[in-house]
């Protein structure tokens, strides 16, 4: 009679387009792959990590705009920064032990859902105030950096499970090397763009 240790039975390796181990994790990592659920969840993750990232990181580089529009001081200035890394510190507490308890697919929709309107009231912000109110949940966004890194952790084996969480948390987060000048120049681009078809910069910064 033969054993295999750590090795799941061929009918469940049949179910994924990957080969997985006995805890039905991927022993492989496909970056260009699609595969449900393992692939799927990997692009699905990074998207939603990166979406959240530029929702936090767009408003710094157009900081030049939106403080003549809201007359900001520095202090203003300083409160804002001060104020979306104090929401992610907050945020990324709890979105640990919302992970554990429901899971990262509903934590991290969650949380996204819940961020949205902040994101929005950002182009509708007419003071100081509202301004640093609207960074601070906006910065609540951030904590999906720690769904993205556990449900990869859930996903795929000790194997390939560095490689993974380093793709999803790193080299394509717009926080990297890669991905912050992105937005550095992206949002400054837009928002010389945008005047074309809007009356005012004002109005510009708002679509951006």
């Amino acid at each position: 009679m033969e054993v295999s240790y750590g090795a799941p039975p061929e009918s469940v390796q049949k179910k994924f387009a990957l080969p997985v181990d006995s805890e039905h994790k991927a022993t492989e990592f496909r970056l260009f792959s699609v595969a449900a659920p393992h692939m799927r969840a990997f692009h699905l993750s990074w998207v939603s990590f990166f979406a959240c990232f530029v929702s936090t990181f767009a408003a710094p580089p157009l900081l030049p705009i939106i403080r003549d529009d809201l007359d900001l001081t520095a202090t203003d200035i300083g409160n804002v920064g001060i104020a979306a890394v104090s929401g992610a510190i907050f945020a990324r507490v709890a979105m640990g032990t919302a992970c554990d308890l429901f899971g990262p697919r509903l934590a991290s929709s969650a949380l996204t859902l819940i961020t949205a309107p902040a994101v929005y009231c950002t182009a509708i912000a007419n003071s100081p105030a509202s301004f640093l109110l609207v960074r601070f949940f906006t910065g609540f966004s951030l904590a999906t950096f720690v769904s993205t890194q556990f449900w990869m952790s859930s996903l795929f084996s000790s194997k390939v499970v560095g490689t993974t969480n380093g793709v999803a948390g790193g080299s394509l987060a717009p926080h990297s090397s890669a991905g912050r000048p992105l937005i550095g120049v992206a949002d400054p681009l837009v928002g010389f763009l945008t005047p074309v078809w809007k009356s005012s910069d004002e109005e510009a910064d708002d679509v951006v």
